[in-house]
């Protein structure tokens, strides 16, 4: 019952927050695994968090935008040096993954992004939504929803500060 009446808040303040301005904003996922920055370290203490980028609210060439998106994300993460990656092979814990879908519906449960079923919509207008999940093989860590409005490009400051300030949050701090 507390799960669903957090969810139920958490979807509440996201419309509250998505009638101001352009964004961008986010909001974080109704639960958060204790486990959440202990996983984040051990999975990059060795080099690169893999990140599963679905959606492409752009209609770049996917490689061209998964990059700009993991060089949005890189050191994003307040006291500690990260990397992301979208090679599983350049992960040396591909297990614990960032799975990010843009433009998803806004129904979109968390869980199913780690457990690889994703449904992203080709353009929403002129706002970008993004939803996100720190997954452990198939079991969620953490969740996020962000959205930013009136962008040009992957290459648009205000977008790489939504990506810059989802990241941020998705991992929260070691305290």
């Amino acid at each position: 019952m507390l799960k669903r009446l957090l969810t139920v808040g958490a979807a509440a303040l996201a419309t509250l927050v998505s009638g101001c301005g352009d964004g961008p904003a986010t909001v974080a996922g109704g639960w958060r695994s204790p486990a959440t920055w202990s996983s984040m370290i051990y999975a990059t203490k060795d080099g690169p968090l893999l990140v599963e980028i679905h959606g492409d609210p752009f209609g770049l060439p996917p490689a061209r935008f998964r990059v700009a998106v993991a060089e949005a994300m890189t050191n994003a993460i307040f006291g500690r040096p990260s990397t992301f990656t979208t090679d599983p092979q350049q992960a040396p814990q591909p297990r614990y993954r960032v799975v990010l879908a843009f433009n998803a519906p806004d129904n979109t449960d968390p869980r199913d992004l780690c457990r690889g079923q994703v449904a992203t919509l080709a353009q929403t207008g002129d706002r970008i939504t993004v939803h996100g999940a720190f997954c452990e093989d198939a079991t969620l860590l953490a969740s996020i929803r962000g959205w930013v409005a009136k962008v040009q490009g992957a290459d648009d400051e205000r977008f790489r500060h939504l990506i810059n300030q989802l990241t941020r949050e998705l991992f929260g701090t070691a305290s």
